[in-house]
Parts: C-alpha cells; sequence; structure tokens
C-alpha cells in the first residue's frame, strides 16, 4: 500500500469565544465540564461608539411606584391563593383551604397599629416564602408564561396612522372618523389636561403611576388620548 501524509489537525475554535479564549482543547472543556470558572477579563466593558460617559458616571435609573401597605396586602392573598390552587388538585380541596385562608386575612384587616401590622405583612410573605409552589401555575399572558408579550412586536404607536394612504383609512371609515373627532377633542382639553396635572401633583413628585380622574362634570381625564387609541391585546385572526 502506498503511504499517505498525515496532515496535522487543527484546533476546532468555538463560535463566541475570541482572542485569548479563541481555540478551546479538551483541558478546557474537562474544566468546564467540572464546574471551573473561565477567567475573564478585568477591563471594564467599552460604551457603544458615538456615546460619550465620563469616569464614574452612573445611568440613571427611575424608581418603581411606591406601594401602600393595603395593595401588599392585597399582593400577598393573591399569591397565596395562586400558589395553593398549584399545590392542591382537587377543587374542593381547594376551596376549603382558600377559606380557611381569606379567614386568616380578615382576622386582622381592622388592625390600626401600623406596627404590628407591618409585622404580620413581613410574618406572611415569610411563610409564603418557605410554602411557595416551586412550579405554579402560571397564565399564558402573564409574565413567565407562554404567550408573555407574543404580540408586542405587531404594535406599532398610533401617530403612524396619519401617515397612512387615503385608500388604507378608507377602509375603516367609522374609526378614522371617530379619530378625527377625538383629535380636535384632543387639542380642546389637553391645556385643562396639563393643568389638573400640575396642580394635583405633590411638589415632592408623583407617589404612585395612577393618573387622577376628571374633577368636574364635562371634563376628561389627564392623558386620556392613551387609552382611547390603545391597540388590541391580541390582533384579531
Amino acid at each position: 500500500m502506498a503511504a499517505t501524509s498525515v496532515l496535522p489537525r487543527r484546533k476546532r475554535k468555538w463560535p463566541g469565544w475570541g482572542g485569548k479564549w479563541g481555540g478551546m482543547g479538551r483541558r478546557e472543556q474537562q474544566r468546564l465540564g467540572q464546574g471551573r470558572v473561565l477567567p475573564v477579563s478585568r477591563k471594564p466593558p467599552r460604551p457603544p461608539a458615538g456615546l460619550k460617559v465620563k469616569p464614574g458616571e452612573m445611568a440613571f435609573c427611575a424608581p418603581g411606584a411606591y406601594l401602600t401597605h393595603q395593595q401588599k396586602v392585597l399582593r400577598l392573598y393573591k399569591r397565596a391563593l395562586r400558589h395553593l390552587e398549584s399545590w392542591i388538585v382537587h377543587r374542593d380541596e381547594y376551596r376549603f383551604q382558600a377559606c380557611l385562608l381569606r379567614a386568616r386575612f380578615e382576622e386582622h384587616k381592622n388592625e390600626k397599629d401600623m406596627v404590628k401590622a407591618t409585622k404580620l405583612l413581613m410574618k406572611g410573605e415569610e411563610e409564603f416564602w418557605a410554602y411557595q409552589h416551586p412550579q405554579p401555575y402560571i397564565f399564558p399572558d402573564s409574565p413567565g408564561g407562554t404567550s408573555f408579550e407574543r404580540y408586542e412586536c405587531y404594535k406599532v404607536p398610533e401617530w403612524c396612522l396619519d401617515y397612512w394612504h387615503p385608500s388604507e383609512k378608507a377602509m375603516y371609515p367609522d374609526y378614522f372618523a371617530k379619530r378625527e373627532k377625538w383629535k380636535k377633542l384632543r387639542l380642546e382639553s389637553w391645556d385643562r389636561e396639563v393643568q389638573q396635572l400640575k396642580e394635583e401633583t405633590p411638589l415632592d413628585g408623583p407617589k404612585t403611576e395612577a393618573l387622577p380622574p376628571a374633577r368636574k362634570e364635562g371634563h376628561l381625564p389627564p392623558l386620556w388620548w392613551h387609552i382611547v387609541t390603545r391597540p388590541r391585546e391580541r390582533p384579531s385572526e
């Protein structure tokens, strides 16, 4: 048999690993399999091109909405019911345990001492954390569900309708006729809406994300335009 030349085998470069760790051998793979962590660069990440960042400057993050004591209790009760439903399969037994859980909350609903009420809330949250279900039922449209924000990519801003061709607007004559009336009404009520927000907003800023309702008969609530023109949660099939 004729002798054949044996070419040296090239090291395989794993995609996504560049620079010093571009080629990973068997030893590196074994280290990863044993749970060891590869060293990473200690240099801070560079900002995108065109973005000027001063040294030591931090990104501003807006604080979340403040929850009152009542809202915390209601959310704890709702979470406890959902996890209780995940633990118990039979409906009759779940309803019995749900009534017992409601009785525990009703026992302290008239508590006037906020210090004691806060301690009860902390104990309830600790108990919920200890007995929560590892894999609770999640609704498809809820955060963590299979179809959460599935249709968000199909939603476009409302102002895009201003650039529709007249032939496209002719397909929805009723809606665009109402929309023209809404635009005129928005111009008339905008000054009143802004004035109401200035008068009812505290000096140190709003405490919650809830908007105030209309205070006078015939007036519209502030920023009503985004509510009236909001898109559908699910596109029509």
